[in-house]
């Protein structure tokens, strides 16, 4: 943006900005989590090293946005900062409060902290038999007279030349050589090494002191990144179209990038306009009146009965596509009601989706039953979707203790009766209905179950992302490619994580995890299917449809193709002939 090209230094300031705990970026962390350490080799090349091997790392670890250091870290606050410290934050803290509290420090409160903080716990991994500390320390007469800071390169220097130590060091000097007082509880744990059980451990002090530094400017900086003003200004992109303005509440407008590397001319459209139309109907009407060139997604009425004149198919192309996605009715898992997975199981019971999916949607959405793309290697079709069946939820809801003791028509357990709230996006006729419907139906069976409407970003940002509901309703899209951990592991099932559901199953985060680092897509397949059959066992979701979606542009536009991956269309590829433009 201002002219100054961008290095690999940039590289490595983006991937500590994506991994800084306090950046508001949860959904990317998952998929670097096992990225450990980074080496610039120098301003063009960056070496990346993982824990383990994850099967979609070529496609994170190679294309992520690289963000200007220059700009969004004027301060310098993460200059001194390796990856391997910034990812590990909130730690610091947590550490610096144990070190400064009244509480007698034993070796198990003190090793994980030593284990932490030294050459990214190579060192600490090292035996008494492996490394004689006393040896190393007796080799320097001034030893007890040097500060952790003046002890460091000696215990660099030292480890290096030993045969023991020098893999280990290796291994991380990139984090560590710049960053002098990081390494000196190297020499912490050294001398831990050499004292027994309990007693004085010199240095603690300082490196409480350090660890607090450490953690206040990652907070920071965390904090500043996430309200920057550049967040909401032109942005600088690698594609065949760049940024020109956004106009709040108004419109979002790209230009035709003439530089673009595959070649002039391999994006024939030179501006594309998004218009902000919160409302269906307002959207059609802006189509029908020749505002907008193209609607992404009609409403089933709209395509079914109100786009079928021949003024408006002279003009338009209705078409039909499909991208992997599924919406679905969460139940917050740590709600007092939905904690028991009999209850989930129950409301499941109570969702008519044949029904629904045949005279709401009018057969343009199919039932799914797991999280992957219904027409993906992943996704299980073997697997039923639970019918609805009343009895059956009354049968569930009875086995776990609930039912109407007082004849008011209302079930309870306990003192707790069974009332809650279901929070749906405003402006939405699907999940209107469906939420109506739903309702009736449960009021049936002695369940209360009162419907809020949301704007959508107050609906996301306010509710969905702090888990503050009861049952929502909502959906996923995703690539074709799937990984459950952004959404399914109980990492995520924490502070602003996406599994706002808060799922907690010990089986589920063991099959994710694994599956991540295998590279047979048969044995991967696998774990999947076996994971889809849990979530089919615990209905932390009701999982309802994959629906279709139902585009309609206008015949000028040429050259237009539809893909099984979001958005599914690639406006790079539409032209206009030069006959039937109408804008210069």
């Amino acid at each position: 943006q201002d002219g100054k090209p961008l290095t690999m230094l940039d590289a490595v300031f983006s991937l500590k900005a994506i991994m800084n705990p306090y950046v508001d970026d949860l959904p990317s962390k998952p998929y670097y989590a096992e990225l450990d350490s980074l080496n610039m080799v120098d301003e063009f090349t960056l070496e990346m090293y993982c824990s383990k091997a994850y099967f979609r790392h070529i496609e994170f670890l190679g294309g992520f946005s690289v963000i200007p250091k220059h700009v969004f870290d004027v301060e310098g606050l993460m200059d001194d900062m390796t990856y391997f410290q910034v990812v590990r934050g909130s730690a610091y803290e947590k550490i610096a409060d144990l070190l400064e509290s009244e509480t007698e420090l034993s070796w198990d409160d003190l090793y994980p902290a030593v284990t932490l903080f030294s050459l990214e716990n190579s060192l600490s991994s090292l035996t008494d038999d492996e490394i004689d500390w006393d040896e190393m320390t007796s080799e320097f007469s001034d030893w007890e007279s040097l500060t952790a800071t003046e002890r460091l390169p000696l215990v660099m220097e030292y480890l290096k030349n030993h045969p023991n130590g020098a893999p280990a060091v290796r291994s991380a000097t990139y984090n560590y050589t710049t960053t002098e007082q990081a390494v000196s509880v190297t020499e912490l744990g050294a001398e831990i090494k050499r004292t027994a059980k309990g007693g004085d451990f010199p240095l603690l002090k300082e490196l409480g002191e350090y660890c607090r530094d450490v953690h206040s400017r990652i907070q920071r900086f965390g904090e500043e990144f996430n309200l920057h003003p550049q967040n909401r200004a032109p942005t600088i992109g690698s594609g065949p179209f760049q940024f020109d303005h956004w106009d709040t509440g108004k419109e979002i407008v790209l230009t035709r990038y003439a530089e673009y590397w595959q070649g002039e001319g391999h994006a024939y459209l030179d501006k594309i306009i998004w218009r902000v139309l919160t409302d269906q109907t307002a959207s059609l009407i802006a189509l029908k009146n020749g505002e907008i060139d193209f609607m992404e997604n009609l409403q089933t009425i709209q395509y079914l009965t109100m786009t079928n004149r021949e003024k408006f198919l002279k003009s338009f192309i209705k078409s039909t596509y499909l991208v992997p996605s599924y919406s679905y009715l969460g139940w917050r898992n740590g709600h007092p009601i939905f904690q028991d997975k009999n209850v989930r199981m129950a409301m499941t019971h109570m969702v008519r989706r044949k029904d629904i999916a045949e005279k709401l949607f009018f057969g343009f959405a199919e039932i799914v039953t797991g999280n992957f793309y219904r027409y993906g290697a992943d996704y299980d079709s073997t697997i039923v979707p639970w019918k609805y069946d009343p009895e059956k939820a009354i049968e569930l809801l009875t086995n776990a203790g609930w039912k109407d003791v007082d004849d008011d028509g209302i079930l309870e357990k306990d003192t707790l009766e069974f009332k809650f709230e279901l929070l749906i996006p405003s402006g939405s006729p699907a999940a209107e209905q469906l939420a109506s419907i739903l309702r009736e139906d449960l009021f049936m069976i002695g369940i209360e179950m009162e419907i809020r409407r949301l704007e959508w970003s107050v609906f996301i940002g306010n509710y969905i992302r702090n888990h503050n509901f009861d049952a929502c309703y909502l959906g996923w899209v995703f690539g074709m490619k799937g990984d459950p951990k952004q959404v399914w592991h109980s990492e995520s099932a924490t502070g602003r994580g996406s599994n706002h559901v808060e799922f907690i199953n010990a089986e589920a985060d063991s099959l994710i995890d694994a599956a991540r680092v295998e590279f047979d897509q048969e044995k991967r397949v696998k774990m999947y299917k076996r994971f889809q059959q849990i979530l089919h066992d615990e209905q932390p979701y009701t999982f309802l449809f994959s629906s279709m979606r139902k585009p309609a542009y206008d015949r000028r536009f040429k050259n237009v193709r539809w893909y099984p991956f979001r958005p599914g269309y690639l406006l790079n590829e539409w032209f206009v002939p030069k006959d039937e433009q109408k804008f210069n």
